[in-house]
């Protein structure tokens, strides 16, 4: 068996795809992602809150706005909310909402159906779990979807 090098790539040309790919990158998405894990998007500051959700604070007052369950639909509603589209920020809180739900009733069903002890309980079960997890990925579809054309 022959053995093949594998030729190192020259780190002139990756540091300049590097700074290439960042600069794309901040064009298409304007925010600043701070070392905690928050994020900063124009006026508004966008962090997990005491209860694990992503929450809008507007940087000027320290004012909550709202808070989502994702951090992308956080980041969606800041930008609808700083152009001043409500219409579309509520659609946005909707969907988050609609997504948690769903996601939440899979996840309550995945652990019901392992102790379910009768089968018309396991199938009745196992029917909530498939259309809960149809749902909840459909939705998030939707929001992945909606992110990057929010970004383009």
């Amino acid at each position: 068996m022959k053995k093949t090098k594998t030729k190192k790539p020259n780190p002139k040309i990756v540091k300049e795809l590097v700074t290439h790919f960042e600069a794309d990158l901040k064009k298409s998405l304007p925010i600043s992602v701070q070392p905690d894990g928050s994020i900063v998007y124009k006026n508004y500051y966008i962090k997990q809150n005491d209860h694990e959700n992503w929450a809008i604070y507007d940087i000027r007052n320290k004012d909550v706005i709202e808070q989502f369950y994702l951090k992308t639909c956080a980041i969606m509603a800041a930008k609808e909310y700083s152009k001043s589209s409500i219409e579309k920020f509520i659609e946005i809180k909707r969907l988050d909402t609609r997504y948690w739900a769903y996601y939440s009733d899979t996840m309550i069903y995945s652990k019901n159906i392992k102790t379910a002890k009768d089968y018309d309980r396991y199938l009745v079960l196992l029917n909530k779990l498939e259309h809960s997890k149809f749902l909840a990925e459909h939705f998030q579809e939707k929001i992945s979807t909606m992110f990057k054309w929010s970004f383009v």
